[in-house]
């Protein structure tokens, strides 16, 4: 029942906050892949591709004729889920309380909240990993069931199943729960372990044969994407590709990332680092402690050594930091010998993340949301009026496609931030002066530049030049205007 209670709670405080504009590039590309068809070699969505994942919005898009409307279902449903299973988790690795506060913490979680109201896959992400780990669990626990290879064999079988599956909706958890997956598999015979592997091996061919089925062109096709998709990977965001300067932006993201979704969290975690109960307790149980280390952290290496991704890229390790921060709240109640004091000190850290969710103008905060799809619908409705079409310029970086997707037939200016830190583009139109607009909130523009504020509170730059000017781009996401 708590169970219950806890996925309509954290239901209840997403439905209504849904959006219903795309939130990244990547909802324009998964959209793609439901409207106009599925292909991973031209980035419907972008490769290994994703199909489960495409596979349920298209059920769901049946149903809401709309892909943003699915994939925020999903996003919500998928969230609420995780809270519900995470509470099962805990419990059954501690206790009651470990169970309801890790839930808790999880539901609260800032960018957690936030990911869980977008077009984006992350919030399943999260679903994925906790519902692997639960069945992982089910394994290693201490109580041995009656014959206890054989029930152990079956329910490592079962987790294995639910791990190859998993890795059609997020390919990266074929590697992320490895390590917990080796350390549950050396607790039961060997002839488990291999039907295990070949159970999560099946699932996974099953998702790549029918990815190569489905891509036209087939295997040839589809593995000259994903090598090309991979190099730019390598090429843009990897140690292996740009050295100690990856390594460095590496950490520094995965930083800013992982402290937005802990935020007041952060504080709790630390008590686990200092408080002797707690390791003391953790002593207790050491292939407890190393399961759940192996899962919450398994992700770092490749986070910080290819690539950090964005905010959702760290739910792979989130629900296990809720249950380390967990424990670290028990253990702040137990130092402190006030034990009637944890419902009050969890009660905090879950009012402070709510408060900066609700209030705050944080990155993937209410606030934040809202403003960015109210702004995207604002930009749309001040830029396709305009005529003629071809005077008006529109430049981009990060929203370069969901510009693509709003604004068809107009002319568009895009870059890679990234890949890209300074350059200059020519800006020429049929008309003697361009109108150009800077759609991208990052941008930061030079002189003769107009800003707009629309109701939002979204910004809108934009500048008339003659026909033939240069666009110069400084650090990224600094515009100026030479005029010839």
């Amino acid at each position: 029942m708590t169970a219950l209670a806890l996925f309509a709670v954290a239901l209840a405080t997403r439905l209504p906050l849904l959006t219903d504009q795309f939130w990244a590039h990547d909802s324009v590309l998964y959209t793609r892949a439901v409207q106009v068809g599925f292909d991973p070699a031209d980035h419907r969505p972008q490769p290994p591709g994703y199909l489960w994942y495409v596979a349920l919005v298209r059920v769901v898009d049946t149903l809401t004729a709309d892909p943003v409307r699915a994939m925020t279902l999903i996003s919500a449903v998928a969230a609420a889920a995780s809270v519900a299973l995470l509470y099962l988790l805990a419990r059954r690795m501690y206790d009651e309380r470990t169970g309801a506060i890790a839930a808790l913490f999880l539901m609260t979680s800032v960018t957690f909240w936030g990911e869980s109201l977008v077009a984006l896959p992350y919030t399943l992400l999260a679903l994925c990993t906790v519902t692997v780990a639960l069945l992982l669990w089910r394994v290693l626990e201490r109580a041995e069931p009656p014959h206890g290879g054989g029930v152990r064999g079956r329910r490592l079988a079962l987790a294995s199943l639910a791990w190859g599956v998993a890795v059609g909706f997020r390919s990266d958890l074929a590697y992320f729960l490895a390590p917990a997956w080796l350390l549950a598999a050396v607790t039961v015979p060997l002839r488990w372990t291999l039907a295990s592997a070949a159970a999560a091996g099946g699932a996974v061919l099953v998702w790549l044969g029918s990815t190569l089925a489905l891509t036209p062109g087939g295997a040839e096709r589809y593995f000259a994407g994903l090598r090309d998709h991979l190099d730019f990977i390598d090429r843009q965001y990897s140690v292996s590709g740009r050295g100690m300067d990856a390594l460095a932006n590496n950490l520094r993201e995965l930083a800013r990332y992982t402290g937005r979704a802990l935020f007041a969290l952060a504080g709790v975690l630390a008590v686990v680092l200092v408080s002797r109960d707690v390791q003391r307790i953790e002593r207790r149980e050491p292939r407890r402690a190393l399961f759940l280390f192996l899962w919450a952290l398994a992700p770092l290496p490749v986070n910080v050594l290819v690539h950090a991704g964005e905010y959702g890229y760290v739910f792979s390790m989130l629900p296990g930091l809720c249950v380390i921060a967990a424990r670290g709240t028990i253990g702040a109640a137990r130092g402190a010998r006030l034990p009637q004091a944890l419902p009050w000190l969890a009660g905090a850290v879950v009012a402070v993340n709510a408060g900066i969710f609700l209030f705050s103008d944080q990155p993937l905060t209410r606030r934040d949301i809202a403003k960015r799809d109210d702004g995207i619908r604002e930009k749309v409705a001040a830029i396709a009026p305009l005529a003629p079409h071809d005077r008006v310029i529109v430049v981009s970086a990060y929203d370069q496609v969901i510009v693509e997707h709003h604004l068809p037939g107009r002319r568009r200016v895009a870059y890679l931030p990234d890949a890209t830190p300074s350059t200059e583009i020519p800006l020429t139109c049929a008309a003697p002066t361009c109108l150009v607009f800077a759609w991208d909130e990052y941008f930061r523009t030079g002189s003769g530049w107009t800003t707009a504020v629309l109701p939002s509170g979204s910004l809108l730059r934009s500048i008339e030049v003659p026909s033939g000017a240069t666009l110069l781009v400084r650090d990224g996401l600094t515009l100026e205007v030479a005029r010839p």
